[in-house]
């Protein structure tokens, strides 16, 4: 079996397209021609409807008159008859001929049907009495009867039995039909038929050319509808035969056609250009994940020699913690000796009291390091950050006042308390700062600040470090806190990282952005201490 290729199934496909998009659209244009003709119908069917039923309407006042004035005397008025009735028939052509019968039964009549007066105009034809008294026989008096006749073509009569006392007369009037339709009134392309009951009384066909005939299977518009009058009961039929041009217009539908395929063309061509971008982006994606397999294997490497690094920091904390021990055994020592003698200065024992806090200080940090390298879990409890900061600024501001960096700590009131860890809570805050201080030591020498402010906001703790440095690049943002990721010549890119995973470790977060009157905000945002840690805290 021979299967095409992807380009030959692209075309067979693009090919089908096209010819559904012209199926649909000759399906549209037929749809709507056969709805505009039958609105077309509707309104000329209506039109003619009312024309039809008016004139329909003055056949019965014309019997009605004709009635009154037969019933006026005693014998009939013919004379004065036959002159209403030529005028009737001046006015109105379509009425051929009015006649006044009398019927058999009354008082004085004939025992045969008879003709007493006949007014017609020339093409008007003489009436039959008896098939006329026939077909009125059983009717009441004052109704009024249709009779459709075999000849000549398209006329009929209406015969009225009048409602007389004395003998039995019948008035006649003869029309055509035909002529209820003036020639500027009937649409040349529509087929009209007048009929009543199974009898057609008037047919005629559509007069304007057609051209092809459209499919017999497609509806043909028609309207249809009986006329107002009740002694008339004439079924009025409109009907529109359609030609092909009336269903698809030529013109049109080849604009379609042609536009159409130069749409199917140029979409071709996209979808082309589409394939050919995506193999471009396939391969694209195939070339960043190699790079990023070579990158991750660099960061194991580099992983592997941090992990080396913290077995020899844990080592040298062990190392150290055995002169710090002596330092702070001497320094105690050395401060009660001070305390027991008088003599020596208060200065000397306040310098034995700073050396005796910060050994215990460097120790309890070095017991951190260590727990932290050897996995250790923190030991939280509730913390004033008012005071915690305080404590990084000692630690910190000989080292900013040696780089005339000013530090400003505008505490936050009431004192924040934060369920952390103090020591890794400092650290993460001495990092921000030292990060800070290496921001603003290029500015001038009046520019160079880093404020650490400490507030509660909507039942959180935050501690906000800003710098009046140049801020960070946009696109360094979003991969400050990346591992390994380093802006610094000489930085390793753990710094931000390790700030960042000990400040989740108590439910808060770090967040990075620059200031809008210039430099870089960090603000490490912590849950509020709840009331039960710190009536814990308070035992």
């Amino acid at each position: 079996m021979i299967v095409p290729s992807r380009p030959a199934r692209t075309t067979l496909a693009l090919v089908l397209a096209w010819v559904v998009l012209v199926a649909a659209f000759t399906a549209l244009s037929v749809r709507s021609a056969v709805d505009r003709a039958a609105v077309e119908v509707d309104a000329m069917g209506r039109s003619l409807h009312r024309l039809v039923s008016q004139r329909a309407a003055q056949h019965d006042a014309h019997l009605t008159s004709l009635s009154a004035l037969a019933l006026a005397t005693r014998p009939p008025p013919l004379h004065e008859i036959d002159q209403v009735a030529a005028t009737i028939l001046r006015f109105y052509p379509r009425i051929t001929a009015v006649d006044l019968l009398s019927l058999p039964g009354g008082a004085g009549a004939p025992d045969a049907p008879a003709v007493l007066t006949s007014t017609r105009s020339p093409t008007g034809n003489a009436v039959d009495p008896i098939a006329t008294a026939t077909a009125i026989a059983g009717t009441a008096p004052g109704a009024t009867t249709l009779i459709a006749t075999d000849a000549p073509v398209g006329r009929y009569r209406l015969a009225k039995k009048l409602p007389d006392s004395e003998g039995r007369l019948a008035l006649v009037l003869e029309i055509d039909a035909q002529q209820l339709f003036d020639g500027e009134e009937r649409p040349v392309w529509a087929a009209l038929t007048l009929s009543t009951g199974d009898r057609t009384i008037v047919a005629l066909p559509a007069t304007a050319g057609l051209g092809p005939a459209a499919p017999s299977w497609l509806p043909r518009p028609h309207f249809e509808k009986a006329l107002g009058s009740p002694n008339q009961p004439l079924l009025l039929r409109l009907e529109r035969p359609l030609a092909l041009a009336d269903l698809v217009a030529p013109g049109p539908f080849a604009t379609f056609a042609f536009a159409s395929a130069a749409i199917i063309v140029l979409a071709g061509l996209l979808m082309r250009q589409r394939h050919m971008a995506k193999r471009a982006r396939l391969a694209a994606a195939e070339a960043q994940q190699r790079a990023r397999i070579r990158e991750h294997e660099a960061r194991l490497a580099h992983a592997s020699r941090v992990n080396a690094m913290g077995e020899m920091a844990s080592g040298i904390a062990h190392e150290l913690t055995q002169p710090l021990t002596a330092l702070l055994s001497q320094s105690q020592a050395a401060l009660r000796l001070a305390a027991a003698d008088a003599a020596v200065p208060s200065a000397v024992a306040e310098v034995l009291a700073a050396n005796v806090r910060q050994a215990k200080r460097a120790a309890d940090i070095l017991t951190r390091l260590r727990a932290y390298v050897s996995r250790t879990p923190p030991r939280p409890a509730v913390c004033d950050l008012n005071a915690l900061v305080g404590d990084v600024a000692a630690l910190a501001r000989i080292d900013l006042e040696r780089r005339s960096i000013i530090l400003d700590l505008p505490a936050g009131a009431p004192a924040p308390l934060a369920w952390v860890d103090p020591v890794q809570m400092e650290q993460v805050v001495h990092n921000l700062v030292r990060n800070a201080a290496d921001a603003v030591e290029t500015r001038p020498m009046g520019d160079r600040r880093v404020v650490v402010k400490t507030e509660v906001r909507g039942g959180e703790t935050r501690i906000t470090v800003a710098d009046t440095g140049c801020g960070i690049a946009e696109d360094v943002l979003p991969r400050l806190f990346e591992p390994f990721f380093s802006t610094k010549a000489d930085g390793m890119g753990l710094g931000l990282p390790l700030c960042q995973s000990l400040v989740e470790r108590f439910g808060g977060h770090i967040v990075a952005a620059n200031r809008p009157e210039g430099g870089a905000q960090f603000t490490v945002v912590l849950p509020l201490a709840s009331g039960e840690r710190r009536a814990e805290a308070a035992e």
